[in-house]
This record gives structure tokens, C-alpha cells and sequence, in this order.
């Protein structure tokens, strides 16, 4: 049997349908160069840690610089689960001893000079997601202690 241009088309029409689409989809994923270059021109946030705001990894120390330009160590080392679920933190300041503070929510610590309050908790019992706590800083404009009478060693 000799094909018909009919039939020769009916068969060339899916490979030509194929072949339009492969053509449009790599198009499409070219795209505008311009419109990427975002993430090539700024660094992205350090939202972990900024002069204001500190975010602590169970298990993973966190070198920190006060305003008078001195040097802490502080890591968060444990947590109390409950109803008021407690945070344990650990700060060596450079050439000191380990202080460890038990704090609740809104608990308050001194690293090297500067106050530093509790401001988020967040527990976790798995590896795969360890627990976390948020340090913000408690020092007024004023620089003065806001006493909020945070124990501080053997508290566990």
C-alpha cells in the first residue's frame, strides 16, 4: 500500500506536536536573564543572629559580641518541657567561667556585660529537629538592669 500525503501527515503530526513543545518548554525555562540576578547582587539575611537578636541551637555555640566589643561563648545546653517550659543556657565570656542560667519565658542573662532576655521557646525531643530559643536584648536606653531576678547556676 502507497501512503497518502494524509497519512504521511496523521503520522508526522505527534513527533511535530513533540518537537513544538521541547522547543517551548526550553524557552520558557531560559527565561529573562535580568530577572534572576536578585540573588547574585545581595547577600541573603543572617536571620539567626543580627545586634538585637540571637537564635540559639540546642547543642550548638554561638560566639557573640557585646557592645563594649568583648567576646562570649553561649550556647544553649538543655530544656525543661512543661507547662512554663525553662531553657538552659550556658555563657563563657572570654577569659571567664561557664555561667548557666535556667530561664523561663521573658527570663533574663548577662553575656559579658549585656542583658539579654528569653524571648522565644521552642521544644523539640528529636535529633532531626533539635530545640531552639530566641535571645533578644533586654538593655534600655539607659543601659541599666531591668532586675528581673533570672537565677543563674545550680537552678536545673
Amino acid at each position: 500500500m502507497i501512503p497518502t500525503p494524509a497519512r504521511r501527515a496523521v503520522r508526522a503530526l505527534p513527533a511535530a506536536l513533540l518537537a513544538a513543545a521541547v522547543a517551548l518548554g526550553a524557552a520558557a525555562c531560559a527565561g529573562d536573564a535580568e530577572t534572576d540576578t536578585a540573588s547574585v547582587e545581595s547577600e541573603a539575611p543572617d536571620l539567626g543572629q543580627n545586634q538585637e537578636r540571637v537564635r540559639l541551637t540546642e547543642g550548638a555555640p554561638v560566639s557573640m559580641e557585646t557592645r563594649s566589643g568583648a567576646m562570649a561563648a553561649v550556647q544553649m545546653t538543655g530544656h525543661e518541657p512543661g507547662d512554663d517550659p525553662q531553657v538552659t543556657i550556658t555563657v563563657t565570656a572570654e577569659g571567664g567561667e561557664a555561667e548557666e542560667y535556667t530561664l523561663p519565658l521573658g527570663g533574663e542573662l548577662d553575656v559579658a556585660g549585656d542583658r539579654w532576655r528569653v524571648s522565644e521557646i521552642g521544644l523539640s525531643d528529636t535529633r532531626s529537629q533539635p530545640s531552639s530559643t530566641t535571645l533578644t536584648r533586654a538593655d534600655d536606653a539607659s543601659g541599666g538592669d531591668s532586675g528581673s531576678g533570672a537565677a543563674s547556676g545550680g537552678d536545673a
